[in-house]
This record gives structure tokens, C-alpha cells and sequence, in this order.
């Protein structure tokens, strides 16, 4: 064997034996709990639901609208505006909870828009447009930073069956981001999960 091949053969074992002395930055700490609630999305005004309990589909017509009254002061740059009304029902499954929260996962979905995060982007064509979701309080919720739409459980006690029920109250529309405004298709994906406290 060479000496050119002993020193490398050498090296790479010694490399290998060899530990690094890397120092961890902090530590992440996951919690949680796996609960049996289960609530069944079953409509509500403005609403087309399909599926079964946790593979639901709510399909949300926002129409066509005009790109200048997106970009006109009347709208405020806010258009398609579509009232979202979600019935959950629990059936006797959350007792001893008080909430559940609308969950969203847009990064599962069509994605944030990259000029506000707070809108969901849309495919298809269209540009200088998201979509926004507001909740209850006409807000804007935040969907780059995993902001919720909360309603409270309420219980119905008919003999010895406690059945729980909640609302969920939104509105979806287009909302001007910013960029020039391209007609086109403007779809959008958003994938929730209910969760429960």
C-alpha cells in the first residue's frame, strides 16, 4: 500500500472515529392530547358541505367580480364578500369541553399569498388578488400566523342524552394585495382541522 494511500485510508478512519462537539441552540417541547370529540360539519347559510365526519369538502362560490372594484375606494379593495355559517354537530362526544377552534392549514392548501400573508393565494390566472377570512368581528384572521375562527360548545340535555352543538360564523372574499390586478380564474384550497378545548 502507498504511503499517499495509507495517509488517506488513516484520515478517513480518524475522521470517522471522531465525534463533533455541537451544542444545542434549545429544545422544542411538544404537548398535547388525543381527545374522542368529533363534530360533523352539517351546512349552515351559505354553505355546501359534502363528505363524512373529517373528510369534509365546503365549496364557497365568491362569484365573479369586477378587478376595478377591487381597485376602486367604494370596496376599500375588498370584494365577493360570501357569508361562511358552519353547524357542527358533536353528538354526545364533547362533554366536559367549551370550544372548538377552526384550525387552518394554508400551506397544505393553495398556500399564503407572498404579498400578504394574512390571504390565502389563488391559482388560476388571476393576480394582485388573494382571498381573506374574517371572523365574527369582521376581522381579518391572519393565516400566516395560524390565527383561528373560535365558537363555544353549547349542550342540550333531553332525558339522559347530552348532545353538544357549536356555530362557526365567517365571511370569505377577494381581497386586492397590493400588486397589479390580472384578470383571471382566482381559486383557492384551505385545509382545516377542528380542535377542541
Amino acid at each position: 500500500m502507498s504511503k499517499l494511500l495509507k495517509s488517506i485510508v488513516s484520515m478517513a478512519i480518524a475522521g470517522a472515529v471522531s465525534t463533533s462537539a455541537v451544542a444545542a441552540d434549545g429544545t422544542i417541547n411538544f404537548t398535547g392530547e388525543i381527545i374522542a370529540a368529533s363534530c360533523a360539519i352539517t351546512g349552515g347559510a351559505g354553505t355546501s358541505v359534502g363528505g363524512n365526519k373529517g373528510g369534509q369538502t365546503i365549496d364557497i362560490g365568491l362569484g365573479k367580480v369586477s378587478s376595478d372594484s377591487l381597485t376602486g375606494t367604494a370596496a376599500g379593495g375588498i370584494v365577493g364578500g360570501k357569508s361562511i355559517n358552519l353547524n357542527l354537530d358533536c353528538g354526545g362526544t364533547a362533554a366536559g369541553l367549551k370550544s372548538v377552534k377552526l384550525q387552518f392549514d394554508p400551506n397544505s392548501g393553495s398556500g399564503v399569498d407572498s404579498k400578504n400573508v394574512s390571504l390565502l393565494k389563488v391559482t388560476g390566472g388571476a393576480e394582485g388578488v388573494g382571498i381573506g377570512l374574517y371572523n365574527s368581528s369582521n376581522k381579518l384572521v391572519n393565516l400566516g400566523a395560524n390565527e383561528t375562527i373560535d365558537g363555544a360548545l353549547v349542550s342540550t340535555t333531553e332525558g339522559q342524552n347530552t348532545t353538544y352543538t357549536a356555530n362557526l360564523n365567517l365571511r370569505a372574499g377577494y381581497v386586492a394585495n397590493g400588486a397589479p390586478i390580472k384578470a383571471g380564474s382566482a381559486n383557492g384550497t384551505l385545509p382545516f382541522t377542528l380542535t377542541y378545548e
